[in-house]
């Protein structure tokens, strides 16, 4: 007998109902040598729904994978109601505990959708008589003479004592006695090899470090439930596994082992869903998710990037990559959000020479400096990628010269060498110089009395003013330049050359020079002035002037080196549109990308949206109806619902709490009743309960978020607060009644009696 776990997305119900798996013909990896006579367990939406035999691989047209009509059909064996995959399935008494059960069945494995289970001695032989429910065993992590009522098959993890909690051993229980338990014990060996077996403790710690949120609230229940009870009992072997078992995650090291990028496990729960609205910004690049509060929308965001990345611009793109590369910036919209923080404004800044007196400074704002960044990338060749990715929306703008005026002889080897260069003061190295000790160099080496202010501003420019990334160009005449460059290197001193004074640059030199540039400098002539910042002259303008003046049109393989950039907006609809986009707001439609240009107000400059920009925006509905949003927002984006999920929780959290309440049905109950006495906006979102490990981190929930929301609702509406969650949470003049959390003789306290009848009256309606 071979038993398997079959996944079964719930964007395809076809194949629920009608009994098949449409993943091509037989020796598809997504089959994982299934064979006919191999029974499967099928998990839909989080729950064992039925036990399905294998009868053949055959042809069979489908509206789930139409491109291939090769399917795999089953025969039902067994219906079943209520079973959960996470807590139920994974706690079954007689399946072994490795990386397939613990790891694998409720997680996203590439071509892969059904699992092999193994089972121990004891299992039925026949899988029919497989009784999820009452053959489940126990997980804890205690003490070693902790009181516990353990029962046959139960695990333990034990710890060295409550201070420390360092994990000694992992057992489990064989016919009364306590026994080494291999699979658990090899599972942890493995996942701590490099990293040492941390503590409880420290792992606790070093989940802030980490920045993983899930882990940490999952290890500080965990120690208080110890310190409290001297014992903590688990209810699913994924959290266990997640969590503790693995030790500290890591996504990758240096040559020297030290640890560049941890993470926590990323859930990926409705991969098709996110896939699909990966595919809506090729749609359109101006995305909103909405929805009521709690229902991960602003996780979604990251989820969409990951596949946006992953199939239309390289095959390990993700969202941290592109973080890391910033090209994705948040903002938080709010009621003072104005255009001058997102655009451009005049900002106040104090006088460092003076100080106390206070000046006024143009700035770009968070979007307009991300199209900037998001622009440049529109000039990539494949030969010059590197260095354009040094551009950014600070860089400076340089005139230089290089040589004298009717000579080309050091233009020549300075685009030969990828170079500029000057060559005052050619006996000193100009490393450790300021402009004060500059200028005194020039006027020991004059001997004159008149300061050379110029020369030494010209000097000083080029050994500390310049920065990697800015841009040179190089003068031709008053009006043209012939050659613009990328600064790549820091000042040097370099002794082989009769200019000695040097930077690195990459030339773009596959454009049609000389190129006037007399418009874009406002009018004004270029000054024979050896270097100097050209402050009318933008990055956005350099890019227009390199592809309107471009001798290679750029090719399929060039194209492919640009990379996408995200504006992530959350609370989008908090913030005053109109006055925070502007003018810019038709400037974000498709077809006006890179085409279209407004004038700025401020800088009197124009400015455009690059194509490669996306803007992903969220939105709460429960703080302002969706159909309140600004006309001109609403013609402008994509709008798609984030609805409240309880499957999530069935599928990839702990949806059983103690063994008694079944938060998937208490959230359906809330939603239910939330739509019947106000509307679907103001539902809760399925995330308030996502990461509830203990009784007391459901009490927690329950009376510090769940019931302010609730109140925040039916503010002073004590009858239909009552209605929604019973009498018992409230007194009759609307004050929250905290419910004991001792167990009675019926084995529940009373606050679990009371949560369990928020849906039991409505199961039985």
């Amino acid at each position: 007998m071979r038993l398997f776990l079959g996944k079964f997305s719930n964007k395809n119900p076809e194949q629920i109902e009608k009994k098949f798996c449409a993943a091509g013909d037989e020796g598809s990896n997504y089959y994982g040598e299934v064979k006919s006579g191999d029974y499967v367990f099928v998990a839909y939406e989080g729950k064992i729904v039925a036990l399905w035999k294998a009868k053949e691989y055959t042809k069979l047209k489908n509206t789930v994978n139409p491109k291939d009509d090769g399917v795999l059909i089953f025969d039902e064996v067994k219906k079943y109601e209520d079973v959960n995959v996470a807590n139920d399935f994974t706690r079954y008494k007689y399946f072994i505990h490795d990386l397939n059960l613990v790891n694998k069945v409720t997680k996203s494995v590439k071509g892969l959708g059904f699992i092999p289970i193994k089972t121990t001695e004891g299992c039925p032989p026949n899988p029919q008589d497989i009784d999820f429910k009452s053959t489940s065993i126990n997980i804890y992590v205690a003490l070693e003479n902790a009181r516990v009522d353990y029962k046959e098959g139960d695990i333990r993890i034990t710890i060295n004592n409550l201070e420390q909690m360092k994990i000694t051993s992992i057992d489990r229980i064989e016919k009364g006695q306590f026994k080494v338990y291999e699979d658990f014990n090899k599972l942890y060996e493995e996942r701590n090899a490099d990293d040492g077996k941390y503590t409880i403790r420290q792992l606790s710690d070093y989940a802030i470090e980490d920045q993983a949120s899930q882990k940490r609230k999952f290890l500080i229940s965990l120690i208080e439930e110890l310190e409290r009870n001297e014992y903590y009992k688990i209810s699913s072997a994924i959290q266990l596994y997640d969590n503790l078992l693995v030790g500290r995650k890591r996504s990758g090291s240096n040559k020297n082992g030290t640890i560049l990028k941890l993470h926590e496990e990323i859930y990926d729960y409705d991969n098709e869903q996110y896939q699909t609205f990966a595919g809506l910004l090729n749609f359109n690049p101006n995305l909103i998710l909405y929805g009521p509060p709690g229902t991960g929308k602003t996780y979604a965001t990251k989820k969409i990037i990951d596949y946006f990345e992953n199939k239309y611009f390289k095959t390990n793109g993700s969202y941290e990559l592109a973080e890391s590369e910033d090209r994705v910036k948040t903002i938080t919209f709010h009621q003072s959000y104005s255009y001058e923080e997102f655009i451009e404004g005049i900002r106040p800044v104090l006088n460092e020479d003076d100080a106390g007196k206070v000046g006024y400074k143009l700035e770009n704002g968070l979007f307009k400096e991300l199209c900037t960044n998001a622009e440049k990338e529109l000039i990539k060749r494949q030969n010059n990628a590197q260095y354009v990715d040094m551009i950014h929306s600070e860089s400076n703008i340089w005139k230089v010269s290089l040589g004298e005026r009717k000579a080309d002889d050091v233009f020549n080897e300075c685009i030969e060498s990828k170079d500029i260069a000057i060559d005052w003061l050619e006996k000193l190295d100009l490393s450790n110089m300021g402009y004060e000790d500059i200028l005194e160099a020039l006027v020991a080496e004059s001997g004159i009395n008149n300061k050379p202010t110029q020369n030494a501003n010209s000097i000083n420019s080029f050994v500390n003013d310049m920065t990697i990334g800015d841009i040179v160009l190089v003068y031709n005449s008053q009006q043209t330049i012939r050659m613009i460059g990328v600064v790549k290197g820091e000042y040097r001193y370099d002794t082989k050359y009769s200019y000695k004074h040097r930077r690195s640059v990459e030339w773009f030199t596959e454009l049609n020079y000389p190129i006037n540039i007399h418009k874009y400098n406002g009018y004004k002539i270029l000054t024979l002035k050896t270097i100097y910042q050209l402050s009318r002259i933008s990055v956005s303008n350099v890019v227009e002037i390199i592809n309107q003046n471009s001798s290679v049109n750029q090719s399929y393989d060039d194209k492919l080196e640009i990379k996408p950039y995200y504006m992530i907006i959350d609370e989008i609809n908090r913030g005053n549109i109109a006055k925070i986009f502007g003018e810019l707001i038709t400037l974000i439609e498709q077809d006006k990308r890179g085409k279209q240009k407004s004038l700025l107000p401020y800088s009197k400059k124009d400015f455009s949206v690059p194509s490669n920009l996306f803007i992903i925006g969220t939105m709460n509905t429960a703080d302002r109806s969706i159909a309140a949003i600004d006309t001109a927002l609403r013609r402008r984006f994509t709008f798609v619902e984030i609805e409240p999920n309880s499957g999530i929780l069935a599928q990839y959290d702990n949806s059983i709490i103690n063994d008694t309440v079944d938060l998937t049905k208490l959230l359906d109950a809330i939603n239910q009743k939330i739509m019947d006495k106000y509307d679907r906006d103001h539902r809760v979102g399925h995330a308030y309960f996502m990461g509830i490990e203990s009784l007391s981190n459901l009490y927690q929930t329950w009376y510090y978020k769940i019931l302010p929301l609730l109140g925040e609702y039916f503010y002073n509406d004590v009858e239909t607060l009552k209605s929604i969650v019973g009498n018992s949470f409230y007194d009759k003049y609307g004050n929250i009644t905290y419910l004991s959390m001792s167990k009675k003789e019926s084995g529940k306290s009373e606050f679990e009696e009371k949560l369990i009848d928020i849906y039991k009256v409505k199961d039985n309606e």
